[in-house]
């Protein structure tokens, strides 16, 4: 499904939305290295170096839906984008790239990253950046307002509210169990030549053990020392569900709502039309009738494994209620 779109969607949202979805993902978005089409990222990062030498156009109550992978940020975030007014990003790391070069975690732009991110890393000249490449982007496609779903900026939600003091933030939350069971798909599905879920030869894993893991005592402590044995997938995923979880309660404060997956896929309507109120946005039809026709109400009964994570998955989880 190129750019997340399907002859559902643009019977539904109409033609302008999927419009901008298409030219968000040709020309901005770039192209990670788990798919295809690398060559095009020249064209791009052109297209992008030519927003950052043209004016800046104010960036309005921009929307960004964090959450860690394989938790329903795309979904979200595709609902919300067959509203009118919204235009979606998906997870553009290049032009995040571009932004700050060190945030890379994944390896796909640049050798080196951090996950975290504070008020003091928003710079005036990375505002400044920022603002051009998202007001650009949103000049191109004509829309008033942005929705960006990166699931890195789960760890930098004080950076996002430093950039952007008027933004909005969504966070959605997945039981972990059906997030590990998740992960392990993907990379059966998507896993090739040293590059899978955790990055180009294990680049976001490194990043996490190495700078996120020592600051979370609990994990820490949970997790195999170095040298007695590596962890195990399922492990992997379970740390990064505790890590992703514990930032998000850590900045509970600076969320403006907290979705459940499960919430979601049961009540789409109930949960997307609250949503829209949450961000600001005018109730939207479209937006309501691809939330009923898109959104699957089957849930995972499975139990995971989640090792020598357990006590803390547990524990997490009853704090973050999923």
């Amino acid at each position: 499904m190129i750019a997340q779109l399907n002859r559902e969607y643009v019977s539904t949202a109409g033609l302008p939305p999927a419009i901008r979805r298409l030219a968000a993902y040709v020309f901005f978005e770039g192209r990670p290295a788990v798919v295809r089409g690398q060559w095009f990222n020249p064209v791009v990062r052109a297209n992008l170096g030519l927003g950052m030498r043209l004016g800046i156009r104010e960036v309005d109550r921009p929307v960004f839906v964090v959450g860690i992978g394989r938790s329903g940020t795309t979904h979200l975030s595709r609902l919300l984008s067959a509203h009118r007014d919204v235009a979606w990003l998906n997870e553009p790391k290049l032009i995040w790239n571009m932004v700050r070069g060190d945030e890379d975690v994944s390896g796909f732009y640049a050798p080196r990253g951090r996950f975290r991110l504070e008020a003091r890393d928003a710079t005036p000249d990375v505002r400044a950046r920022a603002q051009k490449l998202f007001g650009y982007f949103l000049s191109v496609v004509r829309a008033p307002r942005l929705v960006d779903k990166y699931p890195e900026m789960t760890y930098r939600i004080p950076f996002l509210k430093a950039l952007f003091p008027d933004c909005k933030i969504v966070a959605i939350v997945r039981r972990p169990d059906d997030f590990v069971h998740s992960v392990l798909a993907w990379n059966e599905r998507n896993a090739h030549d040293g590059q899978d879920w955790w990055g180009v030869g294990d680049s976001k894993w490194g990043h996490m053990r190495a700078e996120l893991v020592p600051s979370d005592p609990a994990v820490d402590a949970a997790l195999p020392a170095a040298g007695e044995r590596a962890p195990s997938p399922a492990e992997k995923a379970a740390t990064e569900w505790s890590l992703g979880m514990r930032s998000i309660l850590a900045s509970r404060d600076q969320i403006d709502e907290i979705v459940r997956y499960e919430d979601l896929a049961l009540h789409p309507h109930k949960t997307i039309e609250g949503l829209l109120e949450t961000c600001e946005l005018a109730p939207s039809p479209e937006a309501l009738a691809l939330a009923r026709r898109s959104t699957s109400s089957r849930l995972r009964d499975e139990r995971a494994d989640f090792g020598a994570l357990g006590a803390v998955v547990a524990d997490t989880r009853e704090a973050i209620g999923v």
